[in-house]
C-alpha cells in the first residue's frame, strides 16, 4: 500500500494540538521540524496518543516527551501502529515547530496470500498439491478470457478451453478438425433367423403411446381491482422521560456602566423647610480585628483575613529567590514554574514577604505583554481592598484574579515589575479541553 500524509499541524506553544484522528488502522511516523532560527528559547516537542477508549491519562501512549530541537533541525519518530478511533496529539514549547504524520492503511487486501500472483514455467506437482482453476456455468464464463483460458463447465462437466473465437470442451473429440473416414460396412445377416419361442403369457405390459399435443393456452382474464393500502398506523409509543438539566455555567463579568443620561427639565423647587434638631451621637462600637483575634482556631493557625476573603480554586503561596527568581513551592517546584489556571475559575497568589520584588500579572493580546487592567482584587492583611490596575505591584497580602473564559490570543505571564529575570508562563486551561 502507499504511504500517505495524514496530517499537519503549527501549534500555539505550550497547546494541546490534534494532529490526526484515525477512521481506521495505520502504521505511522511523525516528523517534528524546528523553524526556529534563535537558541532561545530552548524548543521542545511532545508526541503522544489518545486510544479510542482511554478515559484518564494514564491510559494515553506517549512517543516522545520534550524531546529537544535544535535550530533548523528536525526528526522522525519511529513507526507506531494506531487503531480505528485513535487520536494523535502533538505539542511543542514554542510556536515555531511544524509536525507531520504519515502512514500506511492497513489493508487485508495488501496481504500476500490475497495477492494474485501470476506463474511463469513452473509446475506444482506431488501427492497433496492441488491446482484448481475457475469453475461455472456457461453463462458465467468471463468475457473478457485471453486464448488458453481453462475453466471447468458445471452444465456439462468437463474442462473448457478458450479459443481465439470460441470456447471448446477439453477431451470430448468436439474440436473443430476434419472428421475422420467412415469404416465399411460389415457383412448381412441371414435373412431367415429361427423363430424364438413364445413368452409365457401375462407378459409385462407394452410402453405407453406419445402423449397428444398440449392445447392452446386461453387468453388471460382480467386484472382484479387493486386491494386497500397498508393497515391501520399504530399508536405512538410513550415518550420518554426529560433528562435532568445540566450545571448552570459561570456567571460572566460585568459589562461597562452606560454615560449617564442628560438631566431632564425640571419644575420650579419649592422652599427648603427648616433643618431638624441634630439627634444624639451614639456609643462608639468596638473596633475589628484584622486578624479575627476572636476567633480561637483562626488566631492560632496565623490566618488573616486576606486569605479568606473570597473563595479561589487554589491558593499559591508566592515567595522569592533573591531577585532571580520567584518561588510557588506550594504547588510547583523550581525556580519560576508554569502556573496552570482555569478558564472561568478564581485563583489566589498568596504574597508572602516579597519586599522589592513587587509581584504583576500580565496578558500579550499581540502586541506584547501588558498589565491585566480588570478581574484582579487584592486584599491587604488588614483588610484593605484595591481593585484591577491598583491591585498590581503588591509586595504581601493576597492577589485574587477571576481568570477569564476566553485566554488572551498571545497568553499570560507573571513577573516583578522590577527585576526582569523574576518571569515565568500563566498557562490558561479551558474547561472544556479537560
Amino acid at each position: 500500500m502507499p504511504i500517505t500524509r495524514l496530517g499537519i499541524a503549527n501549534p500555539a506553544a505550550n497547546t494541546d494540538t490534534v494532529l490526526e484522528v484515525f477512521s481506521s488502522p495505520h502504521l505511522v511516523s511523525v516528523i517534528a521540524a524546528s523553524k526556529s532560527v534563535t537558541a532561545t528559547p530552548l524548543t521542545k516537542a511532545t508526541i503522544w496518543v489518545v486510544p479510542s477508549n482511554a478515559t484518564i491519562p494514564a491510559q494515553y501512549a506517549y512517543i516522545g516527551v520534550n524531546i529537544n530541537l535544535g535550530v533548523g533541525q528536525s526528526f522522525e519518530t519511529f513507526r507506531f501502529a494506531v487503531n480505528e478511533g485513535d487520536t494523535l496529539y502533538v505539542k511543542a514549547t514554542v510556536s515555531t515547530v511544524s509536525f507531520s504524520c504519515s502512514g500506511i492503511a492497513q489493508d487485508d487486501a495488501g496481504q500476500p496470500e490475497n495477492i494474485i500472483q501470476t506463474f511463469t514455467n513452473k509446475t506444482i506437482d506431488g501427492r497433496y498439491n492441488v491446482l484448481s482453476v475457475d469453475k461455472g456455468t456457461t453463462a458465467e464464463r468471463s468475457s473478457g478470457a485471453a486464448s488458453g483460458y481453462v475453466r471447468f463447465n458445471t452444465e456439462t462437466q468437463s474442462l473448457e478451453v478458450k479459443t481465439t473465437s470460441t470456447w471448446e470442451a477439453v477431451g470430448t473429440g468436439a474440436g473443430s478438425g476434419a472428421t475422420g473416414p467412415i469404416g465399411p460396412t460389415g457383412p448381412t445377416g441371414p435373412s431367415d433367423g429361427p423363430t424364438g419361442a413364445t413368452g409365457p403369457s401375462g407378459g409385462p405390459t407394452g410402453s405407453q403411446g406419445a402423449t397428444g399435443a398440449t392445447g392452446e393456452t386461453g387468453p388471460t382474464g382480467a386484472t382484479g381491482e387493486t386491494g386497500p393500502s397498508g393497515g391501520p398506523t399504530g399508536p405512538t409509543g410513550v415518550t420518554g422521560s426529560t433528562g435532568s438539566t445540566g450545571p448552570t455555567g459561570p456567571t460572566g463579568p460585568t459589562g461597562a456602566t452606560g454615560a449617564t443620561g442628560a438631566a431632564g427639565s425640571a419644575s420650579a423647587t419649592g422652599a427648603t423647610g427648616a433643618t431638624g434638631a441634630t439627634g444624639a451621637t451614639g456609643a462608639t462600637g468596638t473596633a475589628g480585628s484584622a486578624t479575627f483575634s476572636g476567633t480561637t482556631d483562626a488566631t492560632a493557625a496565623a490566618i488573616t483575613i486576606d486569605e479568606v476573603a473570597y473563595s479561589a480554586i487554589a491558593r499559591l503561596t508566592v515567595t522569592n529567590s533573591g531577585a532571580s527568581a520567584y518561588l510557588i513551592n506550594s504547588h510547583y517546584a523550581g525556580n519560576n514554574p508554569t502556573v496552570f489556571v482555569l478558564g472561568g475559575s478564581t485563583i489566589a497568589f498568596n504574597l508572602v514577604g516579597l519586599g522589592s520584588h513587587p509581584f504583576q500579572v500580565q496578558a500579550d493580546t499581540g502586541a506584547g505583554f501588558a498589565n491585566i487592567t480588570n478581574g484582579l482584587i487584592h486584599v491587604a492583611t488588614d483588610g484593605t481592598v484595591t481593585l484591577d490596575s491598583s491591585a498590581q505591584a503588591k509586595t504581601s497580602g493576597t492577589l485574587y484574579w477571576n481568570v477569564p473564559i476566553t485566554a488572551a490570543s498571545s497568553g499570560y505571564r507573571y513577573i516583578c515589575s522590577i527585576h526582569s529575570s523574576m518571569v515565568g508562563t500563566v498557562t490558561h486551561k479551558s474547561l472544556s479541553a479537560i
